[in-house]
């Protein structure tokens, strides 16, 4: 009853929220300051639109809080890090024109600080593609993620408030060597995304996580479409699809601490093993997975073809 309770204005407050996002990025992506990128730029350099740099490093070098970095079309072989309060923008707004691709596969294509947003490019290669730093809000939009050698965005730990939250949205991640996403424990929204045919989970999240999750796809991954951790957390969903992955549509661990998981009109279809699986890690584990659940009425989530079937049993871990 308590999970009822908290999901009905939780739901509007969110979509409220995602919804003003959408509808005024320019809220979001806006600077106070534009520097200009183009790789096939000659001449002087200074950052202007007629002296463009020609490496969205050198761009970044001379940014500050507030900047919005523009990157003209072409492929800019280079690791970036993008400093606090900048945006990295595509300029032509189509995402698959302005390629970012790893230089050194030893670090991440691309890491962003606090408060920064990167938007209409594709990320290619490296460590991991995107490194979400400790303690950094972040927002990546209208992205492409591909093929880095670990995973597609690695977010390290944050305190679980809006003040460090990470936004995911409109963005295809797939084809990196492990997970899709995985998290440390933080706040993360995921909403309007494809999260497929990764090497391992589609998104692996720590315990303790809170997070949104709206209209994505988890499918095709090698391992599981979602890898979820019961203690702690505060994770609410609703319209995602877990499709054809090669084992779980989801797997949940559960250790022994009191958490919700949520989700509604989820659809579970054809992975290769459960469903659902529920994974106990320690014997209180398995009296805790009483506050997961799937819907009810018109938001039951919908399980088919699933090969072991819909639901596991409460499986010994330990």
């Amino acid at each position: 009853m308590q999970s009822r309770n908290f999901w009905l204005p939780r739901e509007v407050i969110l979509g409220l929220a995602f919804g003003l996002l959408l509808v005024v990025p320019a809220i979001v992506f806006g600077g106070s300051q534009t520097i200009y990128v183009d790789k096939d730029a000659s001449g002087t350099e200074d950052g202007t639109s007629a002296h463009p740099y020609h490496t969205i490093s050198k761009a970044l070098k001379n940014s500050d809080g507030g900047t919005e970095v523009r990157v003209k079309n072409g492929t800019y072989k280079e690791n970036i890090t993008i400093p606090k309060g900048v945006d990295v923008v595509g300029d032509s707004k189509k995402r698959d024109k302005v390629v970012i691709e790893s230089d050194n596969d030893d670090k991440p294509t691309v890491t962003m600080k606090h408060d920064t947003a990167l938007s209409h490019v594709t990320v290619k290669g490296g460590r991991h593609g995107v490194r979400i730093l400790e303690d950094a809000k972040a927002h990546i939009f209208d992205a492409v993620i591909k093929k880095s050698d670990r995973d597609g965005i690695h977010i390290d730990s944050a305190s679980r408030d809006k003040k460090h939250r990470v936004l995911i949205d409109k963005t295809e991640i797939k084809n990196n060597d492990r997970a899709g996403i995985f998290s440390e424990k933080r706040f993360i929204v995921i909403i309007n995304s494809d999260i497929v045919s990764n090497g391992s989970d589609g998104i692996d999240l720590a315990l303790g996580t809170k997070a949104w999750f709206e209209n994505n796809r988890f499918n095709d991954n090698k391992g599981s479409g979602a890898k979820l951790t019961l203690d702690g957390a505060s994770i609410f969903s609703k319209k995602n699809s877990f499709r054809n992955n090669k084992r779980e549509g989801i797997e949940v661990s559960a250790y022994g601490a009191a958490g919700t998981i949520e989700l509604k009109r989820a659809s579970f279809v054809s992975n290769d093993r459960h469903g659902v699986a529920r994974v106990a890690r320690t014997a209180a584990g398995t009296r805790m997975f009483g506050n997961l659940s799937f819907g009810i009425g018109i938001n039951a989530s919908r399980f088919d073809a699933n090969s072991l079937g819909s639901l596991s049993s409460i499986v010994k871990g330990f």
